[in-house]
């Protein structure tokens, strides 16, 4: 799964982490979170992540947060071969499938537990919250955090060990989520070649 893509990617010395300071935090040029700086950003090589941005409070073989910032009709979420791709029209249901085929990929057993609309980004979006169940038998919780602007998807997917990461991570995920803004939003005219 992604946990171990990162963690052999850390291991190897090909990425780096540093802290996320306290305050307001640009993610790519579309998003906006407030950090109370319990996170690190993961800094792998841009051809081998899957995700705008990976953050981590303990380590990524322990928790993960996942930000996917503007992926555009026709792109994946993913950088695995045959991945199926975002459509604009998607509905929630179809997003969280979506989430399903990546971290599935391997063989994971994915169970989404709970999806309702909620607010995102500044604007009406959704959550999800799920349970994965890797090869290996480790079972990772999840909630993710979503919304479709202007044919484009913004998602934050933070995924840690049921035993006890999720639980003590989770406050500061629903706190990020509450503050994102989404702060660019192409126009059709500019969107149009």
């Amino acid at each position: 799964m992604k946990n171990l893509v990162f963690a052999s990617l850390l291991l190897a010395g090909c990425a780096s982490m540093a802290k996320v300071e306290p305050g307001t935090v640009a993610i790519g040029d579309a998003l906006v979170v407030r950090s109370d700086g319990h996170w690190n950003r993961v800094e792998p090589p841009q051809a081998e992540a899957d995700a705008s941005e990976v953050w981590t409070a303990e380590g990524v073989t322990l928790d993960m947060l996942l930000f996917y910032v503007g992926v555009a009709d026709g792109e994946t979420l993913g950088t695995a071969q045959n991945q199926p791709v975002f459509r604009a029209g998607m509905l929630p249901h179809e997003i969280v499938e979506l989430y399903e085929a990546l971290v599935a990929q391997d063989g994971s057993a994915f169970r989404l537990e709970r999806l309702a609309p909620t607010p995102f980004g500044g604007t009406q979006g959704f959550l999800f919250e799920h349970r994965t169940t890797l090869r290996n038998g480790l079972v990772l919780r999840g909630r993710a955090y979503g919304s479709v602007v202007e044919g484009r998807l913004y998602l934050l997917s933070f995924t840690a060990p049921d035993s006890h990461f999720y639980a003590k991570h989770l406050p500061s995920v629903d706190a990020l989520a509450a503050s994102a803004k989404i702060t660019r939003r192409e126009t059709a005219a500019s969107a149009s070649p």
